[in-house]
């Protein structure tokens, strides 16, 4: 503001005439402009500030032990295990999709437990793990629900190398092979 004094004679009186000053761009922040996060870093204000927000965000939190629980069979955990690994699949994370195409979770009350060929693979999929098993837990309304994942170096895909070997795998597959086999007078021996 600035003072203008102008005398000019008895009955004028001092006038104050005020100049409009533009709005800088750095005035004091109100009350809600605070609450919005501008605040510096190491100010009473937001010392206090963010003590409140830790004192609400504790207050909303739901403790474990309130979330629910529900019921879920084997089926709907192994259509949700196909649909979580096409997921994967979809948004490029292959590795999780294989590693989940290979094996078979195994259900035990609220725990799914896969096995796993090695460490390398437990390491690959406990990188998803957490997108997984929040998703499943969400699909099922079930958040007691964990996934455990075990290594046993022993487990291996048996592959059929021979052509005896690919006979027993169908055979076991469909015990009509022996009928195919005697009506159409096949020889395993005469291909290797």
């Amino acid at each position: 503001m600035k003072d203008i004094e102008v005398k000019l004679s008895e009955n004028v009186q001092i006038s104050h005439v005020a100049e409009e000053k533009p709005q800088s761009i750095a005035t004091k922040p109100q009350e809600e402009e605070v609450m919005a996060g501008a605040l510096p870093a190491l100010s009473l204000k937001s010392i206090k500030y963010r003590k409140q927000i830790e004192q609400e965000l504790n207050q909303n939190k739901r403790e474990e032990k309130d979330l629910p629980e529900d019921a879920f069979s084997e089926e709907q955990v192994l259509e949700l295990w196909k649909y979580f690994a096409d997921r994967f699949t979809k948004t490029g994370r292959m590795l999780m999709s294989a590693t989940m195409n290979m094996v078979q979770p195994k259900i035990e009350g609220n725990v799914i437990t896969i096995e796993l060929p090695n460490q390398g693979s437990k390491v690959s999929f406990e990188e998803n793990m957490y997108d997984l098993t929040n998703g499943i837990r969400k699909k099922l309304n079930n958040y007691a629900l964990q996934i455990k994942v075990e290594v046993n170096e022993a487990v291996s895909v048996k592959k059929a190398f021979t052509i005896e070997d690919k006979y027993n795998y169908f055979k076991n597959i469909n015990p009509d092979m022996d009928i195919l086999k005697k009506m159409f007078d096949l020889d395993l021996d005469a291909g290797s």
